[in-house]
């Protein structure tokens, strides 16, 4: 038996079944974290099997290892670190030739691979049989059909990995056929690299000079010896000099390859991958129409698919008003209880006034708003967007918007980001990584804080419903589009100013329809969005909520004007005027930073309907006879747009490393909620609402 210890690591292109196998095999143990350097998130779990500790890594989903993006880069570099043991490559056996040409890019960095060929459930359902004998005798490595929701083939993956790892299974990697021209420059300039003392992966390291990699032509030029890649044979390092005139020869040999060395290199793979291909693939039955290409014919047509998106948004919001109003309401009943009970409590044993005000009057009832108001509506929209996401629709919807969106010098891309913002801005400032461009992606960070997100929408509807009753749907659905529009608009001002470029590509996974799996869809909306965004709003929401009601009740007995909230209510009034705001929305504003969640509370001590953060309830039927709907209109418009919350502030400076970028972000959001709140107001006041 080999080591007790073994580390696998597992990789693949987006949306294969990577995370099925990883939870799969951990039983969900893992542990989430950032690669050294990285802003791309890694998860990593440990499992046991035979009295052996396996370590698993799920490496980032990439469709190859070309270090165009993060996610390749780190990808490549861990499996070239030769910390794992075995990769285990998972395959979307529906998509076998695209799925090959990153297989056979990493069989030219490693021999210690096991190929786990998944979802052969749906490709015999499709009428076809995949003789997976034949794939490994053409991949030289060892090959495991496999079903991972059903976890069906896994116990045969671990039994390969631990035979490979052992080597018990010998591995003789194919090697593609890059033609007589490439394979004599590959030849030639692995020469040069033992003359320099790099003989391991030289070959390998050849091919990516020839390609033009990024990452590696700058190891050279730059003489960066400590990259992973460039290890010496012997005691001394190549003198700078040499590395430079092995890159600028491998230029040379590029220039010789027409039409382009990276085109012919990446044809070739292709047309490997599609001989063996025809060789193990084998139709049962005759070609059927299958059901996905049946209904994408309605859903991404050009002209039903808009009726159908908005039916779509509509219906999820129409559920998750009604649903939120009742759910808030048995929400508020039971915290009524709980805090009357804890203020007797604390009455009777005879606490100080700031003990049951900061704790009491503050943070219990500033949070427990923020819960009530927040927490089932954010139940509801996560878990319809899951679903949503787990049937196949979200790709699709990215599809129908490309272009448009590319009409602006974007991509459908953008709009993915953009629904993931819906649920939090900070997901969707971090799923920008998906957006290959740099300007691309730089511009879905600075534009995704404008969309409206579960912790403003969940604030936002409590107002809602109180202030515009039988218009709540309507109200809602004008501000999801409003905000929408202001991240259109601002993406188009972005790509014709600062971001001038060329449309970037649009490849997107489109996968087949299929029926979600209902327990772990639930499961993952509640545990990996809800209790996410919940805890962070709670975070934030109890330190800002006893902050506020100190500023409004210290010190104690003096009047409302001259507390802290009462000068920051005198004094901001005059700059929202043209907006239509006043100082008590402007300085509620200002404390809803820190969490959007917490605007209602804030209101009724700016307000100073309460000295404390209590019963929000009367503030809301304050409001409701003191705005005018007009008034009302505004500041919601403004509240959804004006600023995101702290916590997504840190996750664009997290993004880009960048403070320039992170006020870039700041101005954006300010600018279109300044701006299109100014035409609101003033457009209602000259139609005399």
């Amino acid at each position: 038996m080999g080591s007790q210890r073994i580390t696998l690591a597992l990789a693949g292109n987006p949306n294969v079944g990577k995370s099925v196998v990883f939870n799969e095999l951990t039983g969900r143990r893992q542990h989430v974290g950032n690669w050294p350097g990285k802003t791309v998130e890694k998860a990593e779990g440990v499992f046991h099997h035979g009295g052996r500790e396996i370590h698993v890594v799920d490496l980032p989903g990439t469709y190859s290892l070309a270090a165009q993006s993060p996610e390749e880069v780190i990808a490549r570099n861990h499996i070239i670190s030769s910390e794992p043991q075995v990769v285990v490559i998972i395959v979307d056996a529906t998509n076998l030739e695209r799925n090959l040409n990153l297989t056979l890019q990493i069989l030219e960095l490693t021999e210690r691979v096991v190929v786990a060929l998944n979802l052969m459930d749906v490709v015999k359902g499709r009428g076809w049989e995949i003789d997976t004998e034949k794939l490994e005798e053409e991949l030289g490595v060892p090959v495991v059909p496999t079903v991972a929701t059903e976890g069906k083939g896994l116990p045969e993956l671990i039994e390969a990995v631990l035979e490979v790892a052992d080597g018990r299974r010998e591995t003789r990697p194919a090697d593609v056929d890059y033609g007589v021209t490439v394979e004599g420059y590959l030849e030639s300039l692995e020469e040069d690299l033992n003359r320099v003392g790099i003989e391991e992966r030289g070959e390998w390291i050849a091919l990516k000079l020839l390609e033009d990699d990024p990452e590696i032509v700058r190891a050279f030029k730059e003489a960066a010896m400590g990259a992973g890649f460039l290890r010496i044979e012997g005691d001394s390092s190549p003198r700078p000099e040499a590395l430079q005139a092995i890159a600028d020869r491998a230029m040379k040999l590029r220039e010789d390859i027409k039409p382009d060395a990276k085109v012919e290199i990446v044809r070739r793979r292709f047309e490997f991958a599609d001989s063996i291909v025809r060789k193990v693939m084998h139709r049962q039955r005759p070609t059927e129409v299958s059901l996905t290409e049946r209904v994408d014919r309605i859903v991404t047509h050009r002209l039903w698919a808009w009726p159908i998106m908005l039916l779509l948004l509509t219906g999820v919001f129409w559920i998750t008003i009604r649903g939120g109003e009742v759910g808030g309401q048995w929400l508020e009943s039971a915290f009524s209880w709980l805090i009357g009970a804890t203020r007797t409590w604390l009455s009777s044993i005879g606490a100080p006034w700031w003990v049951s005000g900061a704790f009491v009057d503050g943070m219990m009832m500033g949070t427990s708003t923020v819960i009530a108001a927040m927490l089932p509506p954010m139940i509801i929209l996560f878990t319809a967007f899951a679903l949503l996401e787990d049937i196949g629709v979200l790709p699709r919807v990215a599809f129908n918007l490309d272009r448009p969106m590319g009409s602006v010098g974007s991509q459908g891309k953008q709009c993915i980001v953009w629904g993931m913002c819906f649920g939090c801005n900070v997901t969707g400032v971090l799923a920008s990584r998906i957006i290959e461009n740099k300007k691309a992606r730089l511009t879905s960070i600075l534009t995704g804080p404008l969309i409206i997100c579960s912790g403003s929408y969940g604030a936002a509807v409590a107002l809602i419903i109180v202030l515009f009753e039988r218009g709540a749907l309507a109200v809602t659905l004008s501000l999801v589009f409003l905000s929408v529009l202001a991240a259109f608009i601002a993406t188009v001002v972005l790509n014709r100013t600062m971001f001038r470029r060329e449309p970037g590509g649009f490849v997107l996974e489109m996968p087949s329809y299929r029926r979600p799996k209902f327990g772990q869809v639930i499961w993952r909306a509640l545990k990996d969005r809800v209790a996410h965004t919940m805890a962070r709003a709670v975070m934030f929401a109890a330190p800002a909520t006893v902050f506020i009601w100190i500023l409004g009740n210290v010190p104690r007995g003096v009047p409302f004007e001259r507390t802290a909230i009462g000068w920051l209510v005198s004094n901001l009034g005059a700059l929202g005027q043209p907006l239509g705001l006043n100082g008590e929305m402007l300085t509620a504003l200002l404390f809803a930073l820190p969490a959007k969640e917490i605007i209602i509370p804030a209101l009724s001590v700016t307000y100073g309907v309460q000295t404390a953060l209590a019963d929000s309830e009367l503030v809301l039927d304050y409001l409701s006879q003191a705005w005018a709907p007009l008034v009302s209109y505004t500041f919601l418009v403004f509240f959804v747009l004006y600023l995101p919350c702290l916590v997504t502030v840190w996750a664009v400076w997290k993004e880009t490393r960048e403070v320039k970028w992170t006020l870039m972000g700041l101005g954006v959001s300010l600018g279109m909620a300044t701006f299109i709140t100014f035409l609101i107001y003033q457009g209602g006041l000259l139609l005399g609402f």
